[in-house]
């Protein structure tokens, strides 16, 4: 009898163990993921004060917009199982990530492609095609974010 209490609470605690560090990868990920995020944001407020400059220098613009177009296709690898609301983390992640995946994937498609293309546009060197194209790219952002973003406090 006693054997078997041992063995319930030895069990209990490797699920236990489990789940702290389930929550602790979960964490470490969403951390990941605001980092990466903040890269983007970056560049694209980088590459929107470039190009509202008087006098913007496309080696800056070109910079950020290459930074833009190799981000953008890893933002779905940013969202594993596991690392949403469910994981009791803070995170402003919706759980309409895990729960539309197809519809996420489109939309992270869809910012990637604008991203790639603001990338193509900036090495022509065409200020007025590199603008209209990174507004392409903040609608794709948008996009995104009134489906799958909860709002910053």
């Amino acid at each position: 009898m006693m054997r078997c209490w041992v063995s319930g609470m030895v069990a209990l605690a490797m699920v236990s163990g489990a789940t702290v560090a389930a929550a602790d990868d979960a964490g470490g990920v969403i951390k990941a993921r605001h980092e990466h995020f903040k890269q983007v944001g970056t560049a694209m407020k980088g590459l929107m004060d470039e190009l509202k400059s008087s006098s913007p220098a496309i080696v800056q613009v070109r910079l950020y917009a290459k930074r833009l177009d190799d981000l953008a296709p890893q933002v779905p690898s940013w969202f594993p199982a596991g690392s949403g609301p469910e994981s009791g983390q803070k995170t402003h992640a919706k759980a309409a990530v895990w729960e539309k995946p197809e519809e996420f994937k489109k939309d992270a498609e869809a910012f990637a492609l604008e991203a790639h293309k603001l990338d193509q546009v900036a090495a022509n060197g065409d200020l007025n095609a590199i603008s209209a194209q990174a507004q392409a790219v903040g609608k794709a952002c948008k996009t995104c974010h009134q489906t799958f973003r909860e709002k910053e406090d």
